[in-house]
């Protein structure tokens, strides 16, 4: 049964990033995002290999990387990873 997870922004800048589980074979992730209805979004969507497993380590201790999905929006985008990525971010 596949994961699934949904949030909602409401304001701007880095978000918390979402851990995701690459040690499933094969790996594959979605990724939608969609602005409010009446309006348009500049989005970032970044990852990083780095799992973030210590109890020290937090978002800024990771090599993030821009994703194909960078730009400024009026409808919906998605990208998918068929690679394994630890962790994703909307900027």
């Amino acid at each position: 049964m596949p994961y699934y997870r949904v949030e909602t922004y409401t304001t701007t800048g880095t978000k918390a990033s979402w851990n995701l589980d690459n040690s499933i074979v094969p790996f594959n992730a979605s990724v939608a995002i969609t602005p409010a209805a009446s309006g348009t979004a500049s989005v970032t969507l970044q990852y990083t290999l780095n799992p973030l497993n210590g109890p020290l380590e937090t978002d800024a201790s990771a090599n993030w990387i821009n994703s194909t999905l960078t730009s400024t929006i009026t409808t919906s985008i998605s990208t998918s990873f068929t690679t394994p990525v630890s962790r994703i971010r909307v900027l």
